[in-house]
């Protein structure tokens, strides 16, 4: 069931809810606001696709240059941000065969892959990879190294015409060293079949979600490394113990699907207070306040908390992408290559409860 299924499906309950005497209307009315406002917001994005989906497809939008035109020698070659730039690398990637104009454009460039194939993977990553939103990123393919703020002094009282002290406050230094991540897939010659768009569909999803989900267990490892233990129970004293043991803007807590619902969920006490919330009737759900990211990257009977900008990772603008034909089995290899590195900058900012 798709996620607006589950909003219409729930909407639908909530209209019968509401005729039982014993009903919470004002609940029910706060979360139907929430969840029209999120049906609203599928709704726009799912049009959003439509229509560029149309545009690709019908090859509408803004034509720099049609490949039929006649291209006066010592032309600008087509730009690698334009469709048709991104048609003639696609088909290069297919082993199809290009016109001349195609071919000038793609000799101009060195092959470098469109960007506009690039832009559509790394959105696939970022869709797929949503703790890259949480930690501070820097993109860069190289070396970089990159201050934490480490101790900071509180602003202080100062009287008129009186000394000034420094504040002690301190940077700490992060070491990145962005290392390839490789994603490896393999298509049998009807490839070559598919149109240009289903062809690009298909290898931005294929190479997208795969370095998304490696670059989310990446991130997770790290962390998980870095945290100072807070016991190995979960219960209602080690939870806040955890979250008293990390602050930050960015706290959040991390655990995968098997030990919210197993784990965090138990701990509930309704007699007392709230300790776990679920937003809005969806799966977002908090403990304590503080949001719960679930990944099942996480080991299980494991809950990490801390501040989740205090982890920075870097990565290279571009994923390059390649192709080899594979004469034994008739098939095309298509490769995803990005640049990606993370590391803690302050480990004190995280803390884990690990039971397992």
């Amino acid at each position: 069931m798709t996620r607006k299924e589950e909003i219409e499906a729930r909407l639908a309950a909530i209209a019968v809810e509401a005729d039982n005497p014993e009903a919470d209307l004002d609940k029910l009315t706060d979360e139907t606001r929430s969840l029209k406002a999120e049906l609203k917001q599928l709704e726009e994005a799912a049009e959003k696709r439509r229509k560029l989906r149309e545009a690709v497809a019908n090859g509408q939008g803004t034509v720099v240059r049609r490949f039929s035109d006649h291209v006066e020698e010592g032309t600008e070659p087509f730009a690698l941000d334009s469709e048709e730039y991104r048609t003639a690398w696609l088909k290069k990637l297919q082993s199809r065969n290009l016109s001349q104009e195609e071919k000038r454009a793609l000799t101009a460039a060195n092959g470098a892959i469109s960007k506009l194939v690039a832009n559509d993977i790394m959105t696939q990553v970022r869709d797929h990879a949503p703790l890259m939103e949480r930690i501070t990123m820097v993109y860069s393919g190289s070396k970089i190294t990159y201050y934490v703020e480490g101790t900071n002094d509180a602003a202080t009282d100062h009287t008129e015409n009186g000394a000034i002290t420094p504040a002690n406050d301190t940077l700490t230094p992060v070491e990145l060293s962005p290392a390839e991540i490789v994603k490896l897939v393999q298509i049998s010659d009807a490839a070559q079949q598919m149109s240009i768009p289903a062809f690009n569909s298909w290898i931005v999803s294929m190479l997208g979600e795969a370095i998304a989900r490696k670059i989310n267990e990446k991130i997770i490892t790290a962390i998980t490394a870095a945290a100072s233990s807070a016991g190995t129970s979960i219960d209602a004293a080690t939870v806040q113990a955890l979250l008293g043991s990390v602050k930050g803007a960015g706290v959040a807590i991390l655990c995968n699907r098997k030990t919210l619902y197993t784990k965090l969920l138990p701990i509930q006490d309704n007699s007392k207070s709230s300790i776990v919330k679920f937003a809005g009737g969806s799966e977002k759900a908090y403990v304590y306040g503080v949001e719960v990211l679930q990944d099942d990257n996480v080991a299980d009977d494991t809950v990490l908390a801390g501040d989740m900008t205090k982890a920075v990772g870097a990565m290279g603008e571009n994923i390059a992408v390649r192709q080899q034909y594979d004469i034994d089995t008739n098939s095309h290899k298509y490769l995803g290559v990005a640049l990606f590195d993370v590391k803690v900058g302050l480990a004190s900012a995280f803390s884990k409860i690990a039971a397992g």
